[in-house]
């Protein structure tokens, strides 16, 4: 028998600790939309998100991404598994300017028994100014 997938109040309350990571708490990170939680994440480009010449910094960018297939993972996840990155390939197509908001988006491309392959598009304003191919291993979810 397999256990059930993660949904509902167990998929929210998950998606609501990867929102807690103290990282991503700084960042000022959300749901996209709250009726789906899975559906992505979004931040504003802040001081701690800037790079210093008035757009993202590209490690800000990585976080919502990391962040962003993770959610897409999760609803393909029992509430034993977690999901961690192994390998990232990242395009930065163009700067998200300071101030700016930014959605980062992911889809499930196929999970293997131990694996997770994701995509992630993030988008500023209309424009994309990230994606990334984020392979995840899937692992039991440690005690705390």
């Amino acid at each position: 028998m397999t256990a059930p997938l993660l949904a509902g109040p167990a998929l929210a309350h998950r998606v609501a600790l990867v929102l807690a990571v103290p990282l991503q708490a700084a960042l000022g990170a959300r749901p996209v939309d709250d009726a789906d939680p899975a559906a992505g994440v979004a931040f504003e480009i802040g001081e701690l998100a800037d790079g210093g010449a008035g757009g993202a910094h590209a490690g800000a960018l990585a976080v919502g991404l990391e962040v962003g297939a993770l959610l897409a993972v999760l609803p393909h996840l029992t509430e034993a598994e977690h999901a961690v990155s192994v390998s990232t390939a990242v395009t930065l197509p163009a700067q998200a300017p300071r101030g700016g908001e930014v959605a980062f988006r992911g889809t499930l491309d196929r999970r293997t028994g131990r694996s997770a392959f994701t995509s992630v598009t993030a988008v500023c304003a209309g424009v994309v100014v990230a994606r990334a191919q984020i392979v995840k291993a899937v692992v039991r979810v440690q005690p705390a």
